[in-house]
């Protein structure tokens, strides 16, 4: 347990410096702009009477902001995840974490689990924290319990968000960074390629069942979770809290989510299977 501790404490000591920048200075910058904005051009005005206006804008802006922050924390996972297996090598310090007495297990999870959701979740958590924080102004003279409580209700649901959709992406980076671990460089492109083909395959030997547009479920869900907690919304119709709030939960229950984390446990143990082998670094 301590290994595997010091091991994310290497990930974090390497990499904590651009997951901070994404969740920290981005939401400042925005919201610098956002309001230097309204001091030399006004406060725009809306026809209906739902909201305020400074908290309607408020709204749109930590929507934007923080969809923003969990695009590219995808993006970033997207990225970072598949050149792990040969990270060691690249940057000249296999030699040495290859004379320690690391646990093989504990050498593979720890840089996936930091990566792949610790530290991209700590951006979106950040980012969701500091744009309500930063945007109160606009909105807390008119706040009233309700509101307060749909607030409340949109941040978790948010962080909710995030940690769902980082559970939902890892099968396709861990099987980037196994296709990459197996043929080096190529094997990315030959993971896409077979998954296009089984997908076409499947689909003309089976096209009455779900299964065989496995690709296309596969993103349907993926963009059907990060597009389900708006703040605009929410501040617009708190009714809808509800339900958009229930469609978060009941989807960690759903079959093809438990698949997915199947999926991810069969590529985490070939990854470990492999380095335990000799045959990554």
């Amino acid at each position: 347990m301590q290994q595997f501790k010091t091991l994310m404490l290497r990930e974090w000591m390497q990499h904590r410096r651009s997951w901070l920048i994404l969740g920290l200075w981005s939401p400042v910058i925005v919201w610098a702009l956002v309001y230097l904005v309204l001091l030399t051009q006004g406060t725009p005005q809306f026809s209906d009477n739902i909201a305020t206006n400074s908290s309607k804008i408020a709204a749109w802006v930590i929507s934007a902001q923080t969809s923003f922050v969990l695009y590219f924390s995808l993006i970033g996972v997207l990225f970072t995840v598949p050149g792990l297996p040969y990270r060691d090598k690249d940057d000249k310090s296999l030699a040495f974490w290859r004379s320690l007495p690391i646990n093989e297990r504990a050498a593979v999870g720890a840089p996936i689990l930091m990566h792949g959701i610790v530290l991209p979740l700590l951006a979106i958590t950040a980012a969701i924290g500091l744009n309500v924080l930063l945007s109160a102004p606009m909105w807390i003279t008119h706040l009233s319990a309700g509101q307060l409580g749909v607030l409340l209700a949109g941040v978790f649901g948010t962080i909710l968000q995030g940690l769902l959709s980082l559970i939902w992406l890892l099968p396709l980076v861990l099987l980037l960074a196994l296709g990459n671990s197996a043929v080096r460089r190529w094997g990315m492109v030959l993971v896409i390629i077979g998954a296009a083909v089984a997908q076409s395959y499947l689909s003309k030997m089976l096209p009455s069942l779900a299964a065989s547009r496995f690709v296309e479920v596969y993103f349907s869900g993926l963009f059907g979770i990060i597009s389900h907690v708006d703040f605009l919304n929410l501040m617009a119709s708190p009714g809808q809290a509800a339900e958009q709030f229930s469609f978060v939960s009941s989807f960690a229950l759903n079959l093809p989510f438990v698949i997915n984390l199947a999926v991810s446990a069969l590529c985490i143990g070939a990854l470990i299977w492999r380095r335990q082998t000799g045959q990554t670094a």
